[in-house]
Formats: C-alpha cells, sequence, structure tokens
C-alpha cells in the first residue's frame, strides 16, 4: 500500500501517546461538547480553545501542515455552510474586541464561527487519531460500552477502506500501462464508468473471498482485541488538566472579556 494511514503517526512514542486511549477519547468528546456549546455570534469567545488540539499536536509531535492539510481536504464541505450564511442573515452585529469594533452583519458571525468551530474540532480528532492506534481507539470505544454495530463499523471501514485504495490502483495502473493517461479527455472520462463498474465487481468478489476467511476464523461476529488499556496517573493528570482547561474557556475566560 502506497497511501497514508489515517494514523499516519500513532506508531511514534511522546507524552500522548502514551495516554490510554480513552483518556484521549473522553478528552476529546469533552472538549468537542463544549466547543458546540458556546453561541454562535461568541466568536472571541472561541480563541482559547485552540490550545487543547495545537498543544496535543505539538506534543505529539504531529506535524501541524499535515493537521492542515487534513482540514483543507474537508473544507470543501463547511465551505458552502459559511458562505451561505451572510445570505440568510443580514442583522446588523458588532465584533467588538477590547476598544475596537467593527460593524458587520450576523451572518459573517455565524460564518466565522462555524468555521472556527470546524478548524478546532477538526484539530482535535486528527491529534486524537494520529497519537492513538485506530485498534486501540477501537478497543477503548468497546471498554466504554459503546453500539457494538458502531464498533464494528468503524473497524471494517478502517481496514477495508485500504483494500478498496488498493483495487482502485490497480485498475488506474492498469489504464495507465494501456495507453489511457495519453487518452483526449473525453476518452478517460467515458472510461471512468467502466472502472467503477469494475472496482465494483472487483470488491465484491472480495468481500465474498473476506466473509469467509473470517467464517474459517470462529467470527461470529463479536470483535476481539489483544491490547491491554489501563490509567495511569498520567492519564488522571490529564484528564483534570483538560476539565479545568475547559472549565475555565467556558465560563472564566467570557467572563474576562466582558468585565
Amino acid at each position: 500500500m502506497h497511501h497514508s494511514h489515517i494514523d499516519k503517526f500513532a506508531q511514534g512514542r511522546s507524552v500522548i501517546h502514551d495516554l490510554d486511549a480513552r483518556t484521549k477519547l473522553l478528552g476529546v468528546l469533552a472538549y468537542t461538547a463544549v466547543l458546540i456549546s458556546f453561541s454562535r455570534y461568541a466568536v472571541w469567545e472561541l480563541a482559547p480553545m485552540a490550545i487543547l488540539p495545537v498543544g496535543m499536536l505539538l506534543l505529539g509531535a504531529v506535524p501541524l501542515g499535515f493537521a492542515l492539510r487534513r482540514v483543507a481536504i474537508l473544507s470543501p464541505f463547511i465551505a458552502m455552510v459559511c458562505l451561505a450564511s451572510p445570505l440568510y442573515d443580514h442583522a446588523p452585529a458588532v465584533l467588538a474586541l477590547g476598544p475596537w469594533r467593527l460593524a458587520t452583519t450576523a451572518g459573517w458571525l455565524t460564518a466565522l464561527d462555524v468555521f472556527l468551530k470546524f478548524l478546532f474540532g477538526v484539530l482535535a480528532l486528527t491529534a486524537m487519531m494520529c497519537t492513538t492506534p485506530f485498534a486501540l481507539l477501537l478497543e477503548g470505544m468497546r471498554r466504554m460500552r459503546m453500539p457494538r454495530v458502531l464498533i464494528l463499523q468503524l473497524g471494517f471501514l478502517y481496514r477495508y477502506l485500504f483494500v478498496l485504495l488498493d483495487e482502485a490502483m490497480r485498475i488506474r495502473r492498469g489504464r495507465d500501462f494501456r495507453g489511457g493517461r495519453q487518452a483526449p479527455a473525453v476518452r478517460r472520462l467515458a472510461a471512468v464508468g467502466g472502472m467503477v463498474g469494475s472496482l465494483f465487481v472487483r470488491t465484491l468478489e472480495r468481500s465474498d473471498r473476506i466473509h469467509v476467511a473470517m467464517c474459517a476464523r470462529g467470527y461470529r461476529g463479536e470483535p476481539h482485541s489483544l491490547s491491554h488499556l489501563h490509567f495511569h496517573v498520567a492519564d488522571f493528570v490529564f484528564l483534570s488538566g483538560v476539565a479545568a482547561y475547559l472549565a475555565a474557556c467556558r465560563w472564566a475566560y467570557p467572563l474576562l472579556l466582558k468585565g
């Protein structure tokens, strides 16, 4: 496989890598809940929320450029929401920071709020994924009694997404060897339908073989793992620090701005 894994940096060693998977999952879930609880017009109040995801990335030795590229990949989906907000909400509003005032509309404040929440949320998720092997993350979810169907679906998605990508790469390589890359653009587009159909048939055949192999190995729908998860002092320190940090961001910092 020549493509990058979702958890590309998860096998490294750092303070964040050594934390229990459940610790990071609980921290990111709490962070997300607090992040979305802010008012859509409270843009400046979101500023301290950047500390946790950026800190996890830096302590986990994950390049910020890598995380920002992941944000850029997903940004087209949120860009339409941000661009549409000013068209629907024309109420006058003021963006204030200390003595500075900027007259704008509520739609632009909403757009900025959506973008910042999206940015910080994706950075936090990337920090967790890049410092936790996916198998350990699934085991942590299972230990936390999350829905078994969700865990199975995520496990299969992660494992066989790369199988699907490999099949697509083989089909594209076969097309290139037959001179498809030099063909006119119209003919290349016409061949896309055949490639997608071939990919669909190959994945169905591969899924049948995988199912037979899993049944032959005794799979009965229950996930199993050899991973061992244990809470340590560092995990309790991390969760306590995250709780204090989120409380300060949600209540102390807004009061400071208003004062």
